[in-house]
């Protein structure tokens, strides 16, 4: 992972174990390995109990660096902030509530998780299903 990554990555979750509406926080895909060096996003999924809060202070609380651009999208119960950071720092924050977690692994999550994941900060045990869908993935 690059430097700049691992300032983005400790700013995030310094910040975030101080909300309270934030519950856990994993990495997933490339950026998820410590060991890559390619210029891969960062990618956030975070477990909020208040999803628009959370959408809403990342955008407007989470000082990293002047952003350029931000983009929103909707994913069903998954909704994403993809973030453009004037260092060049390219960074993508999903936000689902604890009821994501239960439902089945879709084809897309499944193969992004497979590139990688990484818990990073959680209030109580939370991402079992993903881990297991990984462990019984695995050649």
């Amino acid at each position: 992972m690059r430097p700049d990554h691992y300032k983005l990555l400790y700013d995030f979750v310094s910040w975030a174990g101080e909300q309270p509406h934030i519950a856990g926080i994993a990495l997933v895909g490339p950026g998820a390995d410590d060991e890559n060096e390619e210029d891969s996003d960062l990618s956030f999924l975070i477990i909020s109990d208040k999803k628009t809060k959370t959408l809403e202070t990342i955008l407007h609380q989470f000082q990293f660096d002047l952003m350029e651009q931000a983009t929103r999208e909707e994913w069903g119960l998954l909704t994403t902030l993809r973030i453009v950071y004037g260092g060049g720092i390219k960074a993508e924050y999903g936000v689902a509530g604890e009821e994501w977690l239960q439902l089945p692994m879709d084809q897309a999550m499944g193969d992004t998780v497979m590139k990688g994941f990484k818990v990073i900060w959680e209030r109580e045990e939370m991402f079992g299903q993903i881990t297991g869908y990984i462990e019984a993935h695995q050649f």
